[in-house]
């Protein structure tokens, strides 16, 4: 239906609709009655003229036994009178015409008419064929020519003026009544859409539409006022949520300003750092090191966090309380301690406690020992960064598992907060020679975006895999169910600054890249598409293959 115009108003549809509908219905109507008419007018023709020919063979028995051929004339002169019929002849069986009609033969031979009792059409003209019968004997044959194609083109132009002047007055009408009638559908649309504007108009959505019916259109009209009580309940729970929000934001501002502090130190490093690389024209140095420490900054920031709260709850106030005990009855503490129901709890007490402080303790070490772990690689990474113009770094011959276990211990945290399990398969390689802080620059990246692509995903399983993948070579594979990653951007993820996240900066690994080729390796991606997982191979020469 794209020829039916769209971009008009309902009333104008309607009215349309009814027009096309009485005109299509009045066509068909009228072409069926043409059709009969002309069926009829040909019937009725073919019949008279047979009938004719019926009459004049009967009459012309006796003028063919004598050969008369003027009594033959005479009965054709009798044709005079239909003034369709153009010739007539009256053929004897030897085929000599005993006597003729009309003037000529139109240019239609003998054999072109049937050669028995019949008739057939050609062109404009019907050709009659009537046997001469006596005694059941054919004596001779009559051929009547006759035009009735100028009858039946004047029935038709008869026929299409009378269409048109009908399909004239049924449109007027029927453009009459839709007029009217029309609106008893098209009112209650316009209402509806008048009051919808006004709505979006005025963001005012205590306003109703008029019910003008009980029919469909009414079950809309009350669908939509329904519609409108959702929104506004809607809009009244928004704003309430609203204000508690802003009341929870006011809570926040307390933590916000706590963490202001190492905001403001990041800024003065991003500033310095960022001043710097212009002065040496080098502001992809300052990218690098902002990306690789910020990844880092994520562990030493949940190890902090988890440090405060521990010290929070930590129950080394407890040993105060206890020691003011004891001070406060150092004049009768054996008694005390012996006797009394609190001071014979103090003992055991004591005894737990230095249990779980000495396990707090333990903990908080073990974190601390993580958190100056970062932290080294911190300074390492802004070292390696500063020697960035040299050929190479430092290497040293490492175990590749050691240097897997150290990114996952720097991330452990952040991955056991998302709940996700951590599968690690390792076959046995040979040691790598490898500049570290490097090698831990690429797997905490990798890890780092494994874990953000399973922020929405289940199961969250990463999986870490250490092979020789072939001669000379070895590799560890960071495999995660997260996300996935498009075919068209398996490639261009290495690329500087392609980035697929809002807050991305499109240099993790690309920086990656290239610390892996500057090694002797090649870092790259696999995926089989989007929800997939995806997984990231880091290839590495081993140490035999690479000159110290």
């Amino acid at each position: 239906m794209t020829w039916f115009p769209r971009n008009i108003p309902i009333r104008r549809k309607l009215m349309y609709v009814v027009l096309i509908s009485s005109t299509a219905a009045l066509l068909v109507a009228s072409a069926a009655m043409c059709a009969f008419q002309v069926y009829t007018f040909r019937w009725n023709f073919t019949r008279d003229l047979g009938s004719l020919a019926e009459i004049i063979s009967a009459n012309s028995t006796s003028a063919i036994t004598f050969q008369d051929s003027d009594s033959a004339r005479e009965i054709l002169a009798g044709l005079r009178v239909k003034e369709h019929v153009e010739s007539a002849f009256i053929v004897l069986p030897n085929g000599k015409i005993l006597a003729r009609f009309g003037e000529g033969d139109g240019g239609i031979p003998l054999s072109e008419y049937p050669q028995r009792t019949g008739f057939i059409f050609q062109g404009g003209e019907l050709l009659q064929t009537q046997e001469i019968r006596l005694d059941d004997a054919r004596i001779g044959a009559l051929y009547l020519r006759s035009n009735y194609g100028s009858g039946y083109w004047a029935l038709l132009r008869l026929y299409f003026a009378a269409f048109a002047v009908v399909l004239a007055i049924s449109s007027g009408i029927a453009f009459a009544i839709s007029s009217k009638l029309q609106r008893v559908i098209s009112t209650p649309i316009q209402r509806l859409a008048e009051t919808a504007r006004i709505i979006a108009e005025r963001n005012d959505y205590s306003l109703r539409a008029e019910k003008l019916g009980a029919d469909e259109i009414g079950a809309f009209t009350d669908t939509f006022n329904h519609m409108l009580e959702q929104i506004q309940y809607q809009d009244a729970t928004l704003q309430a949520v609203q204000n508690t929000l802003e009341l929870q934001v006011q809570e926040l501002q307390h933590e916000i300003a706590e963490r202001k502090r190492a905001e403001e130190e990041v800024e003065a490093l991003h500033n310095q750092l960022v001043d710097a690389s212009r002065r040496a024209g080098m502001a992809e140095v300052a990218t690098g090191v902002l990306h690789n420490v910020g990844n880092v900054l994520n562990s030493v920031n949940v190890s902090s966090t988890l440090l405060a709260d521990r010290l929070k709850k930590s129950r080394t106030p407890n040993v105060a309380r206890a020691a003011e005990l004891l001070l406060a009855r150092n004049g009768d503490l054996g008694r005390w301690l012996s006797d009394d129901e609190q001071g014979m709890l103090l003992a055991p007490y004591l005894s737990e406690l230095g249990r779980h402080l000495k396990s707090e303790h333990a903990d908080m070490t073990e974190e601390l020992e993580l958190l100056a772990m970062n932290v080294e690689h911190i300074k390492e990474i802004v070292a390696m960064q500063q020697n960035y113009a040299r050929v190479s770094g430092f290497t040293e011959i490492l175990p590749l598992e050691k240097l897997v276990e150290d990114a996952v211990q720097m991330n452990a945290a952040a991955l056991k907060r998302h709940h996700i399990t951590v599968i690690r398969d390792y076959e046995p390689v040979p040691n790598v020679r490898v500049d570290k802080h490097k090698v831990l620059q690429i797997m905490v990246n990798l890890l780092r975006n494994s874990k953000g692509a399973m922020e929405e995903c289940v199961p969250r399983e990463l999986t870490l895999c250490i092979r020789r993948a072939r001669d000379g070579v070895v590799s560890v594979t960071v495999r995660d169910t997260g996300c996935g990653i498009p075919a068209e951007n398996l490639t261009r993820i290495f690329s500087h600054g392609f980035t697929t996240k809002s807050e991305g900066h499109g240099f993790g690994l690309h920086s990656g890249a290239i610390a892996a080729k500057e090694m002797g390796g090649v870092l790259t991606a696999e995926s089989d598409g989007p929800g997939l997982g995806a997984a990231f191979v880091l290839e590495l020469p081993i140490a035999e293959l690479i000159p110290s």
